[in-house]
């Protein structure tokens, strides 16, 4: 121990600039200065780093952690399975949180990560309105082939700059109303879940929904609930959180669930190509061979 303690004890001035900055003189001197741990503030301390370690880690990541549903959608050429819904409410709520953040100076890593998951959620729904591929899709308009929306990207992007500029204004969006929206983005955030547990639910497939990123936002959600109690008291933060959770939770089932579901609607539709009217029609051999296959092996050719 004392080896160590003589190595945090002159550490290079930056890295004892970061360790103040993150956690306050005394917890900086208890925890990693003089490591004593019969200090009576050293468990709370150690909560503390504990805590803006995972905050830390959840920014880190959170830059990335929609990425590959992102890179999913863009190689498929599709958003079959992922709820515009749900994408919409998110923006929404991630805007409204991160403007509130930001406005109320809360710690930075109590809420780092919305910065680029909101970037990262607009991309994601103008994606889903660029490739239009999914039912709720028309109530903008019809299924478009891609190419064919870009004025609906335009609208909805532009929509969305604006938000932004309303609630960075406290001329515009007072401190109040801010206080207001977000307590709305509570339900707001669980409602953005719903739509996509119907989508799983109806289909009982994840079509191009990502694993990595339903997992990541489960633990995401459980973090952030214990980085909320350690650094903050607000209890909007904290009620999100832990809601979220349950929701994130429900759909991760979700998709353990229906994790083999795309296999079996792609099985199904080549049966359907095969066995169709138009070919059963036309020739009665695909019509024998698509019955047999069911049941007993028949060869496919077609009997007198």
């Amino acid at each position: 121990m004392d080896l160590l303690r003589a190595i945090t004890a002159h550490l290079p001035s930056p890295l004892v600039q970061l360790g103040t900055f993150l956690l306050g003189q005394d917890c900086y001197s208890v925890l990693v200065h003089d490591i004593d741990t019969a200090d009576p503030i050293f468990p709370t301390c150690f909560r503390l780093g504990i805590s803006k370690g995972l905050g830390l880690g959840i920014i880190a990541f959170g830059s990335i952690m929609k990425v590959p549903q992102i890179l999913k959608i863009t190689r498929a050429r599709s958003a079959r399975g992922i709820s515009l819904a749900m994408y919409a409410l998110e923006v929404l709520a991630y805007t409204v949180s991160l403007a509130y953040a930001i406005r109320e100076e809360l710690p930075f890593t109590a809420w780092g990560e919305n910065l680029s998951l909101t970037v990262q959620n607009m991309v994601i729904t103008l994606l889903i309105i660029y490739y239009a591929p999914l039912q709720s899709i028309k109530s903008l308009g019809g299924t478009s082939a891609p190419g064919q929306n870009l004025n609906k990207v335009t609208l909805a992007g532009t929509l969305m700059v604006v938000g932004v500029l309303f609630l960075s204004s406290q001329t515009l969006c007072p401190p109040h109303l801010l206080r207001f929206l977000q307590a709305c983005t509570i339900p707001i955030s669980l409602a953005s879940k719903v739509p996509q547990m119907v989508e799983l639910h109806t289909t009982r497939a994840p079509g191009q929904l990502s694993a990595i990123v339903v997992v990541a936002q489960l633990l995401g959600t459980i973090a952030r609930v214990f980085t909320t109690l350690t650094e903050t008291s607000d209890h909007l933060l904290l009620w999100g959180f832990s809601l979220a959770t349950v929701f994130n939770a429900v759909i991760a089932v979700q998709l353990a669930l229906y994790w083999n579901g795309n296999e079996r609607i792609e099985a199904a539709a080549n049966r359907d190509a095969v066995t169709g009217p138009g070919a059963s029609a036309s020739h009665p051999s695909i019509r024998l061979t698509g019955i047999l296959a069911d049941g007993k092996p028949g060869g496919g050719r077609k009997q007198d």
